[in-house]
């Protein structure tokens, strides 16, 4: 959700504030949502500042509730007037009130070793010259707690006489679908739309947060993140991302001509529009890609791949890795990979033994090889690439014009036509140890210590990706 202006909506979308009409310099927000395209004008609710969302909101909510016009009966009145916060409130000090008033009977010495009523009896009718029975009989005996039993005690009850108001949301929903109604979750997500029956009921509410705290490495304990000390700024001072610790991955098309598709990846599409020039994935013909993995650190890693042999999803779809077990080089510096290409450059153009070796086993040109099972592609310094063989399955026949049924509109659904795969990726490498692992680390990490004296330790990290090579094309 993003802050945006009224003059998005009219004009643009590079402005994020909008000039009203009536006075000079006034300026209101509003909330949009990137992906569905919602923003808080479809509820009339605007903000005066970009800042504290959740007091205005708070505010606007109050005015709305006190601007409503009154019903025509004193319950209406009333339940106008009661919220459930407030009815809330006004429970829990009722409830305090009879927790208090019962517990003064009692006896206010509960710190005192004489608080038993057996000892306190015995006291009186020791020295007081009062027996048992006339104790029992002046004691003035406790009320128990009652319930509440109004509005002021925080009691609201539901009655079936409001018929005007069920016959109205009953009209409003012959004219609605199904997918205009809001869900349990949506409605148990926050009190305030507790009572909502459609989605234009809904109120924008603020995501809850946790407690900010910085986070340290269990191994180094270098600070992983460090938020910023102020209250209102949500940044971080100190941000070490996952991604730039674990291998990278990118798939391209095995093609000759992916030089030139690579910059239309479907991955980095926003609209459904722009997909028109992608080439698609013709049902049931095999079509190769390469897979590429970069390794960030500093050590040597193995990597294993696994993938299931059809995709999930409605449109299954056959993929092999010619290669799943390789290893990847170590990352260097980028004087060392431009000396590296330096000398592949220049191994190329001399025309000696080594120039003619890597024509004979087809290093030198990639468009005469053919990609084997159990070897890699192509492989660099501190990357490696790989085939991976995919056959599209064929779209279910789906029926046409009003004659379409329900079950077949389940099944095809908004972008999945879109062959999306799901990789594991295992890494497991060796570094140094210089002290002993702290003991939570090994939960997140699986550790094996050699032999005493080596000092080196085997590290293993896996993870699920996803890679999305294109989309499915109609069968004929």
């Amino acid at each position: 959700m993003v802050i945006g202006s009224d003059s998005d909506a009219q004009e643009s979308k590079s402005g994020d504030r909008l000039e009203t009409g009536g006075l000079k310099g006034e300026e209101s927000y509003f909330l949009q949502c990137q992906y569905c395209d919602w923003s808080s004008l479809d509820i009339d609710v605007q903000f005066s500042k970009a800042t504290k969302i959740t007091e205005q909101l708070a505010k606007q909510r109050k005015s709305l509730i006190s601007a409503k016009p009154e019903g025509n009966s004193k319950k209406d009145a009333a339940a106008q007037d009661h919220s459930r916060e407030d009815a809330f409130t006004n429970l829990a000090t009722f409830y305090k009130e009879q927790l208090s008033e019962s517990g003064d009977l009692q006896g206010g010495y509960s710190n005192s070793p004489y608080s038993s009523p057996a000892h306190l009896a015995r006291i009186v009718s020791l020295y007081g010259g009062l027996s048992v029975n006339a104790l029992k009989k002046t004691k003035e005996k406790p009320q128990p707690m009652r319930e509440a039993r109004g509005d002021k005690e925080g009691i609201l009850t539901y009655t079936h006489d409001d018929a005007a108001s069920e016959t109205t949301l009953l009209q409003r929903l012959e004219k609605l679908k199904l997918k205009d109604t809001t869900t349990a979750e949506q409605c148990l997500f926050s009190p305030l739309n507790n009572d909502a029956k459609l989605i234009t009921d809904l109120w924008p509410v603020a995501t809850p947060l946790r407690t900010r705290k910085g986070r340290r490495c269990k191994t180094c304990r270098q600070f992983l993140s460090r938020p910023d000390p102020k209250i209102n700024n949500l940044r971080y001072k100190i941000r070490l991302l996952a991604q730039t610790h674990i291998p990278r991955i990118s798939v391209r098309p095995f093609a000759a001509q992916s030089s030139t598709t690579a910059a239309a990846h479907t991955s980095f599409q926003l609209r459904a529009d722009d997909t028109h020039a992608q080439p698609l994935l013709h049902p049931h013909i095999l079509q190769q890609f390469i897979l590429t993995i970069r390794n960030p650190i500093f050590e040597p890693v193995k990597i294993t791949l696994a993938t299931p042999t059809a995709t999930p999803g409605r449109v299954a779809s056959r993929v092999t890795i010619l290669c799943p077990s390789f290893t990847v080089g170590p990352a260097g510096d980028v004087w060392d990979e431009a000396l590296a290409e330096s000398k592949t450059s220049a191994m190329k153009a001399d025309g000696g033994r080594q120039a003619a070796m890597a024509s004979l086993t087809g290093g030198g040109d990639d468009g005469e090889r053919q990609p084997e099972a159990g070897k890699v592609w192509e492989k660099g310094r501190s990357w490696t690439s790989v085939v991976i063989e995919v056959v599209p399955s064929l779209f279910p026949p789906q029926a046409s014009g009003n004659m379409r049924s329900e079950t077949v509109t389940g099944d095809l659904e908004e972008d999945d036509e879109v062959l999306e795969i799901p990789v594991f990726v295992r890494v497991e490498w060796e570094a140094q140890s210089d002290h002993e692992l702290d003991p939570e680390y090994k939960e997140g990490r699986r550790t094996v210590v050699k032999a005493e004296g080596s000092g080196k330790v085997k590290k293993e990290v896996g993870y699920w990706c996803v890679l999305g090579v294109g989309r499915i094309g109609k069968g004929p």
